[in-house]
């Protein structure tokens, strides 16, 4: 019964990465949001978060606020790698979560027992890079000490 009910939970697993994978295809998502605002972190530092209006998007803060924070060239370079046709696919792996890059669509998944951690995410890579890119953009603008938090960007 294990073996069938593992088999079972890996069909309704790829069932739903093609259900994502033709609505990020066909333009049927919703317009995203998102939200740029300031916290004080557990060691009294002002730090930057992003809450997106997407369930399945989610794991992203976690990914902007621990692997693009702490690995932003690498992610930004496994991006780049696969949207400008050097790599078919790229495979990257930070503190808690990673990232496998494909030409169209991007997984970013928890690393360990990620069923317990929160579904992966299936997202445009296109999207991603854009997102990556503007975190880092909001990074160096709060280093800067812009009064411009909370800031809600919808595209």
């Amino acid at each position: 019964t294990q073996g069938y009910s593992s088999a079972a939970s890996d069909v309704y697993k790829r069932q739903n990465i093609i259900f994502q994978f033709l609505r990020i295809r066909n333009g049927l998502e919703q317009m995203l949001k998102r939200q740029y605002k300031l916290f004080k972190s557990v060691d009294d530092k002002i730090a930057l978060t992003v809450l997106y209006n997407r369930e399945n998007y989610k794991i992203l803060t976690t990914f902007m606020m621990t692997e693009v924070h702490d690995f932003y060239p690498d992610v930004r370079e496994a991006l780049e790698n696969v949207i400008s046709g050097n790599m078919e696919e790229y495979a990257f792996d930070g503190n808690l979560l990673g990232i496998e890059v494909g030409k169209e669509i991007t997984e970013v998944y928890f690393q360990f027992e990620e069923e317990l951690l929160g579904e992966p995410c299936f997202i445009s890579t296109d999207e991603l890079y854009k997102l990556v890119i503007e975190w880092k953009e909001m990074e160096e603008r709060m280093k800067r000490g812009e009064d411009i938090f909370p800031v809600t960007i919808e595209d």
